[in-house]
């Protein structure tokens, strides 16, 4: 892309959230960035042994390049203090330091850990809350799980649960309110490659020369 963007995607469990953030990130050229990839680079002893130099997702990308710069600028052991409160707060910190480091650098497609907060005061942010039907997200479950359809439906709800207590908690606001984002998409009626495909779509007209303010 020309000019840098950054989009953030908060999804529901389930949705493909991922799948779409990784088929977005292909047909604009850019990275994507999920919460698997910032949990490993805010990984004390990952970094601290320079396990995450030899990860195949990580290596060679801004991400890496930035986890290394902004490692070392954290106190020692802001990651290993006994309060769990603190080190989570600690990490979240940390991780807040690496998504705007990251927007600062590149393009990207950012996977979760609250990024349109973070970043909600960038004009250059688009950020997304992928949704879709229980029973939509029940069939992608069920090829992964071997569950009962109750036991998958309470499965999502406390996936979705969790991520909601960890939004509020560092944020202090709803995740699921859409006033917090900018675009909201159904996957259940887009699928996953055409959720890609709407959200690469809307990027254009949003991003478009001479667009009217």
């Amino acid at each position: 892309m020309e000019k840098k963007v950054v989009i953030t995607l908060a999804r529901q469990h389930y949705t493909g959230g991922l799948k779409i953030g990784k088929y977005l990130a292909e047909a604009l050229g850019i990275n994507c960035y999920d919460s698997e990839m910032f949990r490993l680079v805010s990984d004390d002893r990952a970094m601290h042994d320079n396990v995450v130099a030899h990860d195949a997702r990580i290596k060679g990308t801004s991400l890496f390049d930035v986890a290394m710069k902004t490692y070392a600028e954290h106190p020692d052991g802001e990651f290993s203090v006994e309060d769990e409160t603190e080190l989570m707060k600690n990490l979240f910190d940390y991780q807040s330091d690496l998504i705007r480091r990251l927007a600062d650098r590149e393009s990207c497609v950012i996977v979760g850990r609250c990024a349109n907060h973070i970043l909600a005061d960038r004009d250059n942010v688009v950020s997304v809350f992928i949704h879709a039907p229980m029973e939509f997200r029940k069939r992608r479950a069920s090829s992964v799980h071997d569950l009962s359809d109750r036991e998958l439906e309470a499965h999502i709800r406390n996936t979705d649960d969790r991520r909601a207590d960890y939004y509020h908690r560092y944020t202090g606001e709803d995740w699921m309110d859409v006033s917090g984002y900018e675009l909201s998409v159904n996957a259940g009626k887009y699928g996953i490659r055409g959720s890609a495909d709407f959200i690469k779509r809307y990027l254009e007209v949003r991003f478009a020369e001479g667009t009217e303010a």
